[in-house]
């Protein structure tokens, strides 16, 4: 569970939802997103989603709080960023182009008599998109705090949360006619946000029908099945699979993307043969995060039946680099404990890395992409490096991740690509470094003398000041 925390004071600015949409002369766009945070924020949590084959997303913290107020995110393509706070009910998400420059502020919104909410704000200088149309969920949200679709409880109880689900699509249809009458968010925008409410809306109805295992009128609900024009919308795309399990899996609760797919494969349903295709590849997506070892036997059976070139080209590209991956952690593996890094693919044991410093103070840091705390570190760690030069300290950065290409995206992230001292190991939990200094839990950090001997195995967390006089003390 993923929850957005904000402290801080509202900014005063200039508020830009009243201005009119403009369209700039285009250029050329770095092969980049900048995100930054005003200065008076304390602390800034958000998801970061940078490919659509990413299983997890990367945690992304910016703040005074953080030592960080800003990132520089390579990218070729869009990537997206998603927050929510299940206390206050408050879920976001925005999508960036690349060569956008997002700045982040935070505004107050009470919620109920005795408590207010902190929701972020969005401003995207160099995007031609509008203020309202980057800030739209932030609208809604207001709204239906407004109304009463949505009451929040005043005892802070998980799940103590009243939504009325036909109020909000009601409030989102009105404000987003508002919005398109005042020339505050273009047309195309207007009709794809207008079809993408009716289709959550009529989603939450089915999610309704089918755990109340209730009848259910489909026609009533006023999306048109089969409709080629959505079929890349992926709001239309949940609706089906939805449509999917309340017409045939009414009564189990949980099915296993497996059946899924076999079912909609197999048998004679409501899809079009574009429709089935469609649905077919997101299962397969959902075997590759969730059912993996089915994963090589579903490939099979889609590629059988797909003609899709696009979704043939995916799936092989997919599979081609999961391969390399997995050569690369595997030739790891070959002798227990290697440590690989990306500049040269070098393979060396722990003991031979650690002999090459010998005349320094050694910090290990033991870390991985999916470890909020590790990464939560990792600034205050670059400013550690900062307050020695580098014949007195040398910084090691383990990482213990499965997925190679979960750690290279985190490298580049954490801008330490290119540092020649960042690995990762294969085999992790049968290696002779895991046993030996009994590392079951990261963040882990090992401090070593110059004569290459350990002064602690269970050292301070760069964060703490504590790390920086006990390394001032050893060199």
């Amino acid at each position: 569970m993923f929850i957005s925390i904000f402290s801080c004071q509202e900014k005063k600015t200039k508020n830009s939802s009243e201005i009119s949409i403009a369209k700039e002369e285009k250029i050329e766009k770095r092969n980049e997103v900048y995100i930054s945070v005003y200065d008076t924020i304390s602390s800034f949590f958000t998801n970061l989603k940078l490919d659509e084959m990413q299983d997890m997303p990367n945690m992304l913290y910016l703040g005074q709080k953080e030592d960080r107020t800003s990132i520089t995110i390579p990218t070729e393509n869009s990537i997206s960023i998603t927050g929510f706070d299940l206390i206050n009910s408050i879920f976001y998400s925005l999508k960036l182009e690349k060569g956008d420059s997002l700045l982040v502020n935070t505004r107050n919104i009470s919620v109920n008599e005795s408590k207010k909410a902190e929701y972020p704000i969005f401003n995207i200088p160099n995007s031609a998109k509008t203020w309202s149309e980057i800030n739209l969920d932030y609208i809604l949200y207001k709204k239906n705090i407004k109304t009463r679709a949505i009451v929040i409880d005043e005892e802070e109880k998980f799940g103590g949360n009243t939504l009325d689900l036909e109020k909000i699509y009601f409030n989102s249809i009105t404000i987003l006619d508002s919005l398109k009458s005042s020339n505050r968010i273009s047309n195309e925008f207007y009709l794809k946000n207008k079809i993408n409410q009716k289709l959550k809306f009529a989603t939450s109805k089915l999610r309704k029908a089918k755990n109340q295992n209730t009848e259910l009128d489909i026609d009533s609900l006023g999306i048109k099945i089969n409709d080629e024009e959505l079929l890349n919308n992926e709001t239309y795309l949940s609706f089906l699979k939805n449509l999917i399990l309340y017409k045939y899996f009414r009564k189990n609760k949980r099915v296993k993307y497996s059946i899924q797919f076999d079912f909609v494969n197999e048998q004679e349903t409501f899809l079009s043969e574009a429709g089935k295709q469609i649905l077919l590849d997101s299962y397969l997506k959902g075997i590759y995060f969730t059912e993996k070892a089915k994963f090589d036997k579903y490939l099979t059976k889609f590629n059988e039946v797909n003609d899709n070139q696009e979704f043939k080209n995916k799936w092989r590209s997919l599979v081609t680099k999961q391969k390399a991956n997995r050569d690369k952690l595997n030739a790891s593996n070959k002798t227990i404990g290697i440590l690989t890094n990306l500049i040269n693919d070098n393979q060396l044991t722990f003991e031979e890395v650690l002999s090459n410093y010998k005349g320094k103070v050694v910090l290990v840091d033991f870390w991985a992409s999916w470890c909020a705390p590790c990464r939560k570190e990792m600034p205050h760690l670059k400013d550690l490096k900062s307050k020695f030069n580098e014949n007195e300290l040398k910084v090691i950065e383990i990482s213990i991740d499965k997925d190679f290409s979960a750690w290279v995206r985190a490298l580049k992230l954490e801008k330490i690509s290119n540092e020649k001292d960042s690995y990762i190991i294969g085999n992790w939990e049968k290696s002779s470094l895991y046993k030996n200094y009994g590392i079951k839990t990261i963040p882990r950090y090992l401090l070593f003398g110059k004569d290459g001997k350990i002064i602690d195995e269970n050292a301070p967390r760069p964060s703490q000041l504590e790390l920086t006089e006990l390394i001032k003390a050893s060199i």
